[in-house]
């Protein structure tokens, strides 16, 4: 995409946790170590080119790193409206689109955010409730993904 400056307006139009697992642990372990658990994430995007939407779909398993188990998992769909969708989202092939460096920036920023928002409510009252989803850097994302 050549560099020219692009306006965009950018809104949610859903959010939705899409799955939501917590998981009886079979082994005890200690819980005044920290960290105690390891955030392994996966972050993908998808264009929904006739709907006109951008979406930033924000999967974490939460490991107990004493046992390796796996005590939770979330996964939530962020879903965007941005207009002018044209203007924004260029078409290259059936299911390859070039969408700026700052766009995408803007919805993983804001989808990592309403990810940690939901995380901490669904721990509440578990082990887990005063764990954290780490900052993440985005740019250092994006960037490895191109």
């Amino acid at each position: 995409m050549d560099n020219k400056k692009v306006t965009f307006n950018l809104r949610f139009a859903e959010i939705n946790v899409s799955k939501y697992s917590q998981f009886d642990l079979e082994k005890e372990f200690n819980k005044d170590e920290k960290p105690f658990i390891e955030f392994q994430s996966n972050f993908q995007f998808k264009v929904l080119e006739k709907e006109e939407k951008l979406v930033c779909i924000v999967s974490v398993e939460l490991i107990i790193i004493e046992t390796k188990e796996v005590f939770a998992e979330l996964k939530v769909e962020n879903i965007f409206n941005i207009m002018p969708f044209d203007d924004v989202v260029k078409s290259e092939s059936d299911d390859s689109y070039n969408i700026p460096n700052p766009v995408l920036h803007n919805l993983f920023s804001l989808s990592i955010s309403t990810f940690r928002g939901i995380l901490s409510e669904k721990l509440k009252g578990t082990i887990a409730q005063n764990e954290v989803y780490p900052l993440i850097n985005a740019a250092a994302i994006l960037k490895n993904k191109e």
